[in-house]
């Protein structure tokens, strides 16, 4: 049967490389000049390498700025971006949930961020929201919309009909934002 099928293995294993070598191209370096997406705009970043233990980030203006050691290699400058994704993630969700529940009056218990494959965002039949950090990365209303989406969970624990109903009510531009995620 391999046999048979070689020249098609052949050529998939050929396809799969180049998607992901086109990929691993795609993808930041984390050097200076470099741009990270942050709620539909652009960081300009900036590395700079200095006599030091840790790592610093903070954000000017539209410039995300990244102190580390000289010796720091791409995986910690990953980790320093990923871990201020996170915090910036649990500040902005908290905020727009909250806001956001008011209007639905609705309440949470509480928000988790998570770093998951394959879900934007997820809530609990305890009322808990789950929320993938890298939604920061997407336009602003495509991370609004995810938390609608997970906040009327709280009515309708399905994606019955009344559910998308609520959805549209909230978020009326839900369905560019569903395109826009797939």
């Amino acid at each position: 049967f391999v046999k048979e099928k070689e020249d098609w293995i052949i050529a998939t294993q050929n396809r799969l490389f180049d998607v992901r070598e086109k990929k691993l191209k795609e993808m930041p370096k984390l050097i200076s000049g470099d741009t990270l997406p942050f709620l539909g705009q652009m960081l300009f970043l900036t590395v700079i390498r200095e006599e030091r233990k840790t790592g610093r980030v903070k954000l000017v203006k539209n410039r995300l700025i990244i102190w580390v050691p000289y010796d720091a290699d791409y995986e910690f400058r990953r980790s320093l971006v990923e871990r201020w994704y996170r915090k910036q993630a649990s500040e902005v969700f908290a905020k727009k949930a909250s806001g956001f529940a008011k209007k639905l009056n609705v309440n949470y218990k509480g928000i988790s961020v998570k770093d998951q494959k394959s879900r934007w965002g997820s809530c609990s039949n305890r009322g808990n929201l789950n929320f993938n950090f890298r939604i920061l990365m997407a336009p602003e209303m495509v991370c609004d919309y995810v938390i609608w989406h997970e906040l009327c969970h709280l009515i309708h624990m399905n994606h019955s009909e009344e559910f998308w109903v609520l959805v549209n009510n909230v978020c009326p531009n839900y369905k560019i934002c569903k395109k826009w995620l797939k």
